[in-house]
């Protein structure tokens, strides 16, 4: 290993990894103090002081899934400077909850799944809602070299009809390429075939990721 590499913040889902990416560099695995569903915005100011005990020093590379997609967004936000890359692998989007649910026709048979999917749908509460109206307040990272990973499969029930799970899958990956046009070096890569927990299901997609962003920012370190 190079002797110069950035850090890698992996958030919880994305943990099981770690013993791969241990072979990119070092590994700080991000645990927020008040647990994953918490609040983004407390958990990215908390962020540098774990950092700064653990010996970690910028620049990072933050890897984060799912609803951790709001925690690496607000700390790249405060710490513009910090980050040398970012992945995002089918990270929530604030806008999810509204796109969605306009994508389920009214007429749509309410069977147990499918009232059970909506109701996921529209979040899980207040820390929910609060989140989404400060994430939806990011939106320039300038040139951060940003990958963004999309299920190609998003998870949803089986009973919807076609058009629906079309509609769906469309809204998604429409709202994905917003994320990765918060940098003008943001790239989406849909994965094909794979379901939302792209780190289990699609592992290699996350982890050639990940080495795609460490690579160049040791290059870059080590130039002249």
């Amino acid at each position: 290993m190079p002797k110069f590499t950035p850090t890698i913040i992996l958030d919880e889902p994305c943990a099981r990894l770690r013993d791969e990416v241990t072979a990119f560099g070092p590994v700080f695995i991000f645990k927020p103090s008040r647990g994953f569903l918490s609040s983004p915005i407390a958990a990215a100011e908390e962020l540098p002081a774990m950092l700064a005990t653990a010996g970690m020093k910028p620049p990072y590379v933050f890897v984060a899934a799912s609803f951790g997609g709001f925690a690496a967004l607000a700390f790249a936000a405060r710490n513009p400077g910090a980050l040398a890359g970012m992945v995002l692998a089918d990270a929530s989007h604030p806008e999810q909850s509204v796109a969605a649910l306009a994508a389920i026709p009214a007429d749509t048979p309410l069977t147990p799944t499918v009232t059970a999917f909506k109701r996921t749908l529209q979040g899980f509460g207040p820390v929910w809602t609060e989140s989404c109206a400060a994430i939806a307040k990011i939106h320039d990272f300038a040139d951060l070299p940003l990958i963004v990973l999309a299920a190609g499969t998003p998870d949803m029930p089986d009973e919807l009809p076609s058009e629906t799970r079309a509609s769906l899958t469309r809204s998604w990956h429409a709202l994905q390429r917003k994320h990765a046009a918060r940098s003008t070096r943001g790239e989406l890569r849909i994965v094909e075939g794979a379901g939302h927990d792209l780190v289990r299901l699609a592992p290699q997609s996350v982890l050639t990721a990940i080495r795609e962003l460490v690579l160049p920012a040791v290059a870059g370190a080590l130039s002249p």
